[in-house]
């Protein structure tokens, strides 16, 4: 066989070969396209940080870590993570913490995100794309408060009592009690839908009260506290940047830095 024959061969087989590196190229961007949910990824980690199916064996995360839908996510003391979503959008857990990602899809085509997250215990700071369609959705949510919104920067305490703190530092986020701020005594009920079940009759003519009317809508460093049992403690507040760093320095700090792209130090 001529060394001619046996090059054609080569050059064949090598375009054989990038041909179907291509096409596997092209499927895995349609599947994207077509709405796979790809979950987000750990781009921070910082001491003891475990993840798995809620309720099963918690594995050690990792820079890099996939962290599925269905996952609890759980850091222990003086630990941090940061989960970065397809569309840039960020969830960090604080110290002595633990999250469930109970939804988490993405659309490459549509650029459509959908998030819902529960802070169990403990600190979550949201850093939050500017959604893109009427179908996305970012929900972070407690035992007793949730809280959605449309591009912003929010963080959410779980206090020692069970009260729910939120605080925006940029944007607007729609907080409502589960049950909500509106008094209904069906818990149960409200736990499953925290929006609908708490909407007020009004007198004629019989008209929806709309989402504006029956959540509270907290605009840039304004901030609420909701007692364990869903009912509002105090009417929204403004805050300051200094009562807020004062108050938990280290966490305040940590975030801001990475929010503001700052941050100089490294993940484990």
């Amino acid at each position: 066989m001529s060394m001619t024959h046996v090059s054609r061969r080569v050059v064949r087989l090598i375009q054989g070969l990038t041909l179907g590196a291509a096409m596997v190229a092209l499927l895995a961007a349609g599947a994207l396209e077509a709405g796979t949910p790809p979950a987000p990824k750990a781009t921070f980690v910082k001491g003891e940080v475990t993840a798995g199916p809620v309720g099963g064996t918690l594995a050690k995360v990792k820079r890099g870590t996939v962290i599925a839908a269905g996952s609890t996510v759980k850091t222990g003391e003086g630990a941090r993570a940061e989960l970065t979503f397809p569309d840039g959008s960020v969830v960090r857990i604080g110290p002595s913490s633990e999250i469930k990602l109970e939804a988490a899809a993405f659309d490459g085509k549509t650029k459509t995100v959908k998030v819902e997250a529960e802070v169990v215990g403990g600190q979550a700071w949201a850093k939050v794309a500017t959604l893109v369609g009427d179908d996305a959705q970012f929900k972070v949510k407690t035992q007793n408060a949730v809280a959605g919104v449309r591009g912003t920067v929010f963080r959410i305490n779980v206090e020692q009592d069970e009260a729910t703190v939120v605080k925006v530092y940029n944007g607007s986020v729609a907080v409502g009690g589960a049950p909500a701020f509106l008094g209904s005594t069906d818990s149960e009920a409200c736990k499953a839908n925290p929006i609908k079940c708490n909407r007020k009759e009004i007198a004629p003519p019989m008209q929806e009260v709309s989402v504006k009317e029956f959540e509270h809508i907290l605009g840039t460093m304004m901030q609420i506290r909701v007692g364990a049992g869903g009912v509002k403690e105090a009417a929204p507040a403004a805050f300051t940047a200094e009562e807020d760093a004062a108050a938990e320095p280290e966490w305040v700090r940590w975030n801001s830095e990475r929010d503001a792209g700052k941050s100089k130090e490294k993940s484990d």
